[in-house]
């Protein structure tokens, strides 16, 4: 196991894995954080190097203030036997409740064996998912706006709002998450003229495109497109990897981003960690984008 520090060594990292596409794109995504400046202290941790088969880019709980910071993981592997000798150093990161993962679903097995064993289970947080990626965003042509809210970006009060919007938990570490989201990372939204959002899209320490939402009152005006034209522009002008997920039965969101260039990859787990019994997921409210 070997933690890569050097810049140098993280810049090949961005290289190789740029090559990988699109299995790479979750990894890539945590590397690109960490070259900008890395607020969230993603570690990235390879089986070897400079030739590797497995990249896996996590957090360890932290604290951001007094905010604290759940464990995150995602995984770029064509070696199973290699993943999970990873998966099994515990001198990598702590298995333990509310460890969550994003990886390609063909991983998935190996993680809820491991979890098995260290006595926890593996629980689905939003369903199937379908990863989309922007590989030339130089090539959007933008609509024309057809609305007059002023576009702005989100405020860490709005926390809250976002996680309901999207019937998501409202826990105390996923409220600290998302407000830490909106402090760091490129976000818009539209406002009414009382100030209050009405539609936004946030980005996450991966570069992940999500939570995007846009109050029913003000739907079919194009506030979400216009939304992602702006943050697409802005992430591709960083050289930032242009990426999001979608629940597979959300066809308005896939629709709408096929449409501006976006192209489905491959299915992806979104899995948490339990010591408690595994329940299904809710099939009501607002699917995940």
């Amino acid at each position: 196991m070997i933690i890569l520090k050097a810049f140098k060594d993280l810049i090949l990292m961005k290289n190789i894995l740029s090559r990988k596409l699109p299995h790479s794109i979750h990894v890539l995504g945590g590397l690109s954080h960490i070259l900008e400046g890395n607020t969230f202290q993603l570690k990235m941790c390879v089986d070897s190097w400079p030739t590797f088969s497995t990249a896996i880019c996590y957090r360890q709980k932290q604290v951001e203030g007094r905010l604290e910071i759940p464990d995150v993981c995602s995984i770029f592997s064509n070696n199973q036997d290699k993943l999970r000798r990873l998966l099994t150093d515990d001198s990598l990161f702590k298995w333990g409740k509310n460890l969550e993962f994003r990886v390609e679903s063909t991983h998935h097995q190996i993680l809820k064996e491991i979890a098995s064993l260290r006595g926890l289970h593996l629980k689905d947080i939003y369903g199937r998912l379908l990863t989309y990626i922007h590989y030339s965003p130089e090539t959007m042509s933008r609509p024309p706006k057809t609305f007059k809210q002023p576009m702005t970006s989100l405020s860490e009060c709005h926390a809250e709002l976002v996680l309901k919007s999207m019937c998501c938990g409202t826990s105390k570490e996923e409220i600290n998450l998302v407000k830490t989201y909106i402090k760091y990372l490129p976000n818009y939204c539209m406002v009414d003229e009382k100030g209050q959002p009405v539609s936004w899209v946030l980005t996450d320490e991966f570069n992940e495109i999500r939570l995007a939402y846009t109050q029913p009152e003000y739907r079919r005006a194009g506030h979400l497109r216009e939304l992602y034209f702006t943050l697409i522009d802005h992430m591709a002008s960083a050289g930032l990897p242009i990426f999001g997920c979608i629940h597979e039965e959300n066809r308005a969101c896939q629709n709408a981003v096929q449409s501006f260039g976006m192209t489905p990859c491959f299915e992806t787990s979104c899995v948490l960690t339990s010591d408690d019994c595994i329940t299904a997921p809710p099939k009501t409210g607002n699917l995940p984008v």
